[in-house]
């Protein structure tokens, strides 16, 4: 499967939050500190903060090891997707599930061949990350005895909070669903809680004492709050507070968090995933097959488990929503346990039923792999940009699709997003333009652009161009003033 992944690597272009993620190891990596330039939003170089820095860290490892190619650093991915199958069945191990064949082959394709599931481990995230640190976590968690040290459970739980916030969140989450779903396991559960608890602490000193190190500390926790919504209204009312009390300004941090606040209501971001094609059509298998079996699945040990799952499946997309936010990146929370829910009913179902689920589990697969975004033109991007000797050690603006093949070049390059462009430098010498809306930040780019047009002296002329991958790169340079400048 890993193999077979390769071969869709190259399916997405780079994009914002792949950059945003990618880019501050890449600078590492070059001899420029813990720093970017693809994320404006709080200070000139503050690395995208909302996720502490164990992704960041594995990737600077990772670099020197396989390169920094797109295929190199989006393949990390694929081995951490891997390690998620494999502690999916060890969970299913400890369990007493029997795996047949079948059951093996469901697990393998939704893991690998769904579209969400695609989409995630192909686009440069560190989500998954922190979702294969939770199943070796919870693997940890099941058979919790008084006699077992937690130093395990705490560890992983340290590198959950590390690998990002938002997993952490979810754990507790689900610790909360397990306490009011599995009353018979209660005392187990708050010991789990209290290991968990201790980890996540020293996780979050010891990501507050790197990012202050760094010079990130306040950039790192006003990142933190930008995780909710609803902290972030509190943040706007604290922080101007605390800017009069202390003396301190924090225009930037408050113009960060108005950026990220979202209008969109509460009930169409929940609507959002309970209404997506593929977690319906296995929720209404699992819930099928719950009924029509209920009376021998009452009876088996794995009832208290599928009641949980059932639990967590349909709960997460609300309860993520209302401790934060749930992206379509963040869909491996309610996947992840729907996909282990599926494969123990197939088990229990007679065989009939369980090659019907097999069959649906299949077609979707086919759907992924049928439907994943078209191959597109990266090659020819690649080989324009071999072309474009000017660029080498300038500084640029840039949009995120080009961010690998700007790296070769060894210039500074600023990659102009979602962001203000009065952070970027003024000494900007090339700025790369995007056909209009096929790139992310289009229209800011070119907004830029026309910004030096319209100053009294700058302007813009065209250097290169290709219409296939839709790209130009245009020179900056000063205007003419009169006669003596033109002679």
């Amino acid at each position: 499967m890993i193999g077979l992944a390769m071969l869709r690597l190259t399916n997405m272009a780079p994009w914002v939050d792949e950059v945003m993620f990618i880019d501050t190891p890449m600078h590492f990596i070059n001899g420029k500190g813990w720093t970017t330039y693809a994320w404006y939003s709080v200070a000139k170089q503050t690395p995208f903060l909302l996720y502490p820095p164990l992704y960041s860290m594995m990737m600077v490892l990772w670099m020197k090891a396989f390169g920094t190619t797109l295929i190199a650093c989006r393949s990390l991915n694929l081995i951490v997707t891997m390690l998620i199958g494999v502690g999916l069945l060890r969970i299913c191990r400890q369990l007493g599930l029997k795996m047949s064949l079948i059951q093996i082959g469901i697990l393998v394709v939704l893991l690998w061949c769904t579209d969400d599931m695609m989409y995630m481990y192909v686009n440069g995230r560190p989500d998954l990350l922190g979702a294969a640190i939770l199943i070796y976590a919870i693997s940890e968690m099941i058979f919790l005895n008084n006699k077992k040290k937690g130093g395990s459970i705490i560890l992983l739980t340290a590198l959950l909070f590390m690998s990002g916030i938002q997993t952490a969140v979810y754990l507790y989450i689900l610790l909360l669903l397990a306490y009011l779903t599995l009353k018979d396991y209660r005392d187990v559960i708050k010991r789990i809680t209290v290991f968990s608890a201790f980890g996540t602490f020293l996780a979050f000193l010891l990501v507050c004492a790197f990012m202050a190190y760094h010079d990130h500390l306040i950039a790192f926790v006003v990142n933190m709050l930008s995780y909710s919504n609803t902290l972030m209204n509190l943040a706007m009312i604290i922080l101007p507070i605390l800017a009069d009390s202390l003396g301190i300004d924090v225009t930037l941090y408050m113009e960060k968090i108005a950026n990220n606040t979202t209008d969109v209501p509460f009930y169409s971001r929940i609507l959002t995933i309970y209404t997506h094609p593929a977690y319906v059509s296995l929720l209404v298998v699992a819930l099928f097959v719950f009924l029509s079996e209920y009376r021998s699945i009452k009876v088996s040990s794995l009832y208290v488990m599928m009641r949980l799952l059932f639990v967590i499946v349909l709960s997460i997309p609300f309860l993520m929503n209302l401790a934060g936010r749930f992206p379509d990146y963040y869909y491996w929370m309610v996947y992840i346990p729907l996909f282990l829910l599926v494969v123990i009913m197939a088990g229990i179902t007679n065989k009939h039923r369980c090659i019907i689920i097999g069959l649906i589990s299949m077609s979707l697969s086919i759907k992924g792999l049928v439907f994943t975004s078209p191959q597109n033109n990266y090659s020819m991007v690649e080989t324009f940009f071999s072309k474009c000797t000017m660029l080498r050690d300038k500084n640029v603006v840039a949009p995120f699709s080009v961010f690998y093949d700007m790296d070769k070049l060894g210039c500074n390059t600023y990659y102009l997003g979602v962001y203000p462009s009065h952070y970027l430098p003024n000494d900007i010498e090339y700025v790369i333009l995007p056909q209009k809306d096929s790139d992310y930040g289009a229209n800011r780019l070119y907004d830029y652009c026309d910004s030096i047009n319209e100053s009294d002296s700058l302007q813009t002329v065209m250097v290169a161009t290709n219409n296939i991958v839709g790209l130009k790169v245009v020179k900056v340079i000063k205007k003419l003033q009169n006669s003596d400048d033109n002679s």
